[in-house]
């Protein structure tokens, strides 16, 4: 709404200045005076104007081109020279000669009539300050715009001094000064100087004087509704008790004293209706606090019924809060931890160094450190830290979770570890040492019955074993303490060996081996990656027709190698590809086939892939095959990530 105005302001000084200019030449006095009473407007007045809105109009592009940069400064000076050259020229030939004599003559001998009427200095004076104002206007230079803003205002004190005095008289005798006497503004020529004067401040409307007008502030509420009162109030009160005197309602003598009452009226009304929207603004901002502290107050409650120790911590690494939990943990009453150091509660800092193990904890978000009690006694903590919102971004919130019970546990999940690794593996290694002697002895005896039976043992114990490697294995995974044996290896090559040596040979003509670009060499563990290609190459021939192709893919997708095994199976249901990574899950299919499977493969095959820093995941339709997706790092990542993007991309 503000650069509309300036836009208006500029098209309007342009326009009517060129409508005086006809009236002059046309000797059309409607379009020289608004009325016989009223002075006209001077050529030289008419001709600033048109300069003037010419240069606010090139003024107003944000970015304006280098060109009308300077054609709008051209313009701009040559309206403070026709300013200044036709207030001299009133001061030497009393303004009936020199500039307006000169138009007159470019108009024709019978053009128009002698101006009359001297010129107001004011008109003049007003050209002379607007001319350097709009020179001046510029959005990179503060400066300079503070220098424009000062004359614009001096312009419109004086526009408006012209407007006041049409409306109620001179306020200089002609005794006193000689050079004002019978000199007055027009009415449409004061008008149009205060609107191209308003039109330069609203130029730019996000500096200056103009932004303390627009701001969202207090002072900007208040003066938006305080300043166009005052300036436009006393010239519209003035111009009804002309129309009231025209009217015969009023004496000429009464003018004075009655503009001087209404005018201290209105102020007192102004400063009542300002004395009214402060209060409103009052009442909201009361309000509003109220509000924020019920906010604060129930945010406080939360930290303080929090099941965590949280402490706020703000630049300089000093704690600004410390909830109830935080006391109960570390010994200290909160009183005691403000303004203190965190150091005092975790002494290697929440940004320094983990603590050993910090693998697992970092995959659940969490870092681990070990905190201090008051009585000296450690305390092995999960650091979570977040920036608090509405702060500077260098305050954060730290949750210390005390993860004591969680060491625990994990250590007691090691000692199962251990007790199955022990205490099961090695008498199911007996049972199927004895089961190959028995099998050996009976088939030396010829005893085929019996040595059927003797093999039932040893693949049963087979599959006990594997049951149990599983369950091992998924254990250290999920422990996130298995460290990874990586070497460089060619994916291209592994993939080969792999079907070669793990796809039985009478299965081997089904799978086709696709490698679309060559990779450079894949840091990998190729024990346990072997053990994902092996589990999805079996699925792909257990849950496919007899004689349906396999296809086997390698490519890359950004910095990842993705490889993808796709069968002519019978598909997936949506809820089965949401959950066929889940522990211990299997579908119905899964069931019906193999009954002594406990759903762990594609679970360790998640883990193992997840612990290279990739991801795995499924694509399939009812009734349109299955292909399963893993995708695994060109370059070993510094801790675990799941690229999720890369199922669109490879897919």
């Amino acid at each position: 709404m503000v650069r509309a105005l300036a836009r208006s302001s500029a098209v309007a000084a342009g326009l009517v200045g060129l409508l005086v200019l006809v009236g002059w030449a046309l000797d059309v006095m409607v379009l020289k005076s608004m009325g016989a009473a009223i002075p006209a407007m001077r050529p030289s007045a008419a001709l600033g104007l048109m300069l003037g809105g010419a240069a606010l109009g090139l003024r107003l592009p944000a970015h304006p081109r280098r060109f009308q940069h300077r054609l709008g400064t051209v313009f701009a000076l040559a309206t403070a020279l026709l300013g200044a050259a036709s207030l001299v020229d009133g001061v030497i030939t009393g303004g009936n000669g020199g500039l307006d004599a000169l138009f007159l003559r470019v108009f024709g001998e019978d053009g128009g009539a002698s101006p009359g009427v001297p010129p107001s200095p004011l008109t003049a004076l007003c050209l002379m300050l607007l001319g350097p104002a709009l020179a001046l206007v510029d959005r990179g230079h503060p400066q300079r715009l503070s220098w424009s803003d000062a004359l614009v205002v001096l312009a419109l004190m004086a526009a408006l001094t012209g407007l006041n005095g049409f409306l109620l008289g001179p306020l200089v005798t002609p005794v006193a000064a000689p050079f004002f006497q019978e000199r007055s503004m027009g009415l449409h020529t004061t008008c149009v100087l205060m609107l191209l004067a308003m039109g330069t401040l609203c130029a730019r409307p996000e500096l200056g004087l103009m932004a303390r007008l627009t701001r969202d502030t207090l002072g900007g509420f208040v003066a938006r509704r305080l300043v166009p009162v005052t300036l436009l109030g006393p010239p519209v009160l003035g111009l009804t008790l002309v129309l009231i005197h025209l009217t015969g309602g009023l004496s000429h003598d009464a003018k004075l004293p009655l503009f001087a009452t209404v005018v201290a009226a209105g102020g007192v009304t102004l400063v009542l209706l300002a004395a009214r929207a402060l209060d409103v603004l009052d009442t909201e901002r009361m309000r509003a606090t109220a509000a924020l502290e019920a906010s604060e107050e129930r945010f406080r409650t939360f930290l303080d019924t929090a099941p965590d120790p949280m402490v706020v911590v703000d630049a300089s690494g000093r704690v600004r809060f410390a909830n109830a939990e935080a006391e109960r943990v570390f010994g200290y009453r909160r009183e005691a931890l403000l303004a203190r150091e965190v150091e005092l509660l975790v002494p290697e800092g929440l940004h320094g160094p983990a603590s050993a193990g910090e693998g697992p904890e970092r995959a659940r978000g969490g870092r681990l450190v070990s905190g201090q009690r008051q009585d000296g006694t450690s305390v092995p903590l999960e650091v979570r830290l977040s920036p608090l919102e509405g702060e500077d971004d260098a305050t954060r919130i730290a949750i210390l979770r005390d993860v004591t019970e969680r060491r625990d546990l994990e250590k007691l999940r090691e000692e199962y570890v251990g007790l199955i690794s022990h205490d099961l593996r090695n008498p199911l290694n007996t049972i199927n040492l004895r089961a190959h002697l028995l099998q050996r002895a009976l088939h030396e005896r010829k005893l085929e019955r019996e040595g059927i039976m003797a093999q039932a043992i040893i693949h049963n114990v087979e599959w006990m074993s594997t049951m149990i490697e599983e369950l091992l294995e998924g254990s250290r995974l999920e422990s996130g303490r298995v460290n990874l044996r990586r070497e460089a290896r060619d994916l291209g090559r592994f993939l080969e060996e792999v079907l070669e040596r793990d796809v039985p040979p009478d299965s081997r003509e089904r799978f086709r081996l696709h490698l679309e670009a060559p990779l450079p060499p894949v840091p990998m563990d190729a024990a346990r990656l072997e053990r994902v290609v092996t589990n999805l190459l079996t699925n792909a021939l257990k849950y496919s027709p007899m004689g349906t192709p396999v296809d086997v893919r390698l490519s890359a997708v950004h910095d990842h190698a993705v490889v993808s095994v796709t069968n002519q199976g019978a598909g997936l249901s949506p809820r089965d590809a949401a959950r066929l990574f889940d522990k211990y899950y299997r579908t119905e299919d899964g069931r019906s086939a193999d009954g002594k499977g406990l759903g762990l493969g594609l679970y360790i095959s998640r883990l193992i892939v997840e612990a290279h820093g990739g991801h795995i995941w499924v694509e399939s339709e009812p009734d349109r095959g299955v292909t399963f997706f893993f995708s695994v790092p060109l370059e070993a990542p510094a801790a675990p990530t799941a690229p999720e993007p890369l199922r669109q991309r490879a897919g």
